[in-house]
């Protein structure tokens, strides 16, 4: 079932309209995507159509998809659960052998208030000298950080201060339950070994515009001490995101999504290689530790924006895509691609 398809569906005409090759990328890459959505059950669909009302116009889509985060991520003050666990979306619900591994990438340019509540209010030494007023100063951030991990001595004792502030934080300050977007360990090392730092971005379909300082954790899914639910992602759950794309009908439920591998060549055959594709989850924000840190092997490092083209990109994955599934179910499902 795909619902946003459904002619009942009163804006599936305005999708069909994007898709035309003269709308802009994003547009076309989103409606492609929300046509071919089977992963949104009808009831989780019905909730999101009367969360957002009547939508017109392809500008009114994406506005409702940006409204609809809030309940993705849901107030921590209210009772409310993250709208993928909810029972409309217990189709999505993964449970994977207790040994799997995964992993996540922590973009740590972008913790600015954190950093800041470790400053003023956590008193922690290791942030004297955090100077950024504004969480979006990023280059201010990425000064503070490259000053600190660039000496041997302050990197360690830096990460792990981040990691305790960010429990901290989360624990006492943060007003949101965030996702966490991980990946399978097994689908995603392959792109890691010999890679640089935006090559990690690329690999889990994740393009920066900005330099960012980024670490990798990975963890177990089940352990004595704690079980950790899953989920595969739907559009609903990543919002108005283009580099998003979603698994095929074929795909099986525990494959989670497949992330896109951002081709920084020109050429969609770049694509088509024997490495797999990335298999991707997402669940409740947790706490790392520097086991996990070590456990995804010590990556730590600056990612310089690399270049990419959307409609490129987008081509490479379907066809990807056929090379895994053969081209027959890929295409009676998505018919065409960028």
């Amino acid at each position: 079932m795909r619902p946003f398809a459904e002619p009942a569906a009163l804006f599936s005409s305005i999708l069909r309209a994007a898709c035309d090759p003269t709308v802009l990328p994003p547009q076309r890459a989103m409606s492609r995507n929300l046509l071919a959505e089977h992963r949104v059950s009808q009831d989780r669909f019905n909730s999101f159509c009367k969360i957002v009302g009547v939508l017109k116009s392809i500008a009114d889509i994406e506005g409702a998809l940006v409204e609809y985060q809030k309940y993705v991520r849901p107030s921590r003050a209210g009772k409310d659960a993250p709208a993928y666990r909810l029972p409309e979306n217990e189709g999505n619900a993964v449970v994977l052998p207790p040994g799997t591994e995964i992993a996540t990438f922590l973009d740590l340019t972008r913790l600015g208030r954190i950093f800041a509540e470790a400053k003023s209010e956590f008193k922690l030494a290791e942030f004297a000298d955090y100077e950024a007023t504004d969480p979006r100063a990023y280059a201010q951030i990425n000064k503070f950080l490259g000053d600190n991990f660039s000496k041997p001595s302050r990197r360690i004792p830096l990460l792990e201060a981040i990691l305790r502030a960010r429990t901290r934080y989360r624990l006492t300050t943060e007003k949101r339950i965030h996702p966490t977007w991980v990946s399978e360990w097994q689908s995603l090392e392959p792109y890691l070994k010999g890679s640089s730092p935006i090559g990690w971005f690329q690999a889990v379909g994740v393009p920066i515009e900005e330099p960012r300082w980024v670490a990798a954790f990975r963890y177990r899914v089940s352990t004595p001490e704690r079980t950790i639910p899953l989920f595969r992602p739907t559009q609903l759950d990543v919002g108005w995101y283009a580099h998003h794309f979603p698994s095929p009908p074929v795909a099986a439920l525990d494959q989670g999504g497949h992330a896109m591998y951002l081709i920084p060549g020109a050429s969609p055959l770049a694509a088509v290689t024997p490495r797999p594709l990335v298999r991707e989850y997402l669940h409740e924000e947790i706490d790392f530790t520097m086991d996990d840190w070590e456990f995804a092997g010590n990556l730590l490092g600056l990612a310089v924006p690399g270049p990419g083209d959307l409609d490129i990109q987008r081509k490479g994955h379907w066809d990807r895509l056929q090379a895994v599934y053969s081209s027959k179910p890929i295409i009676d499902w998505m018919p065409e691609c960028p």
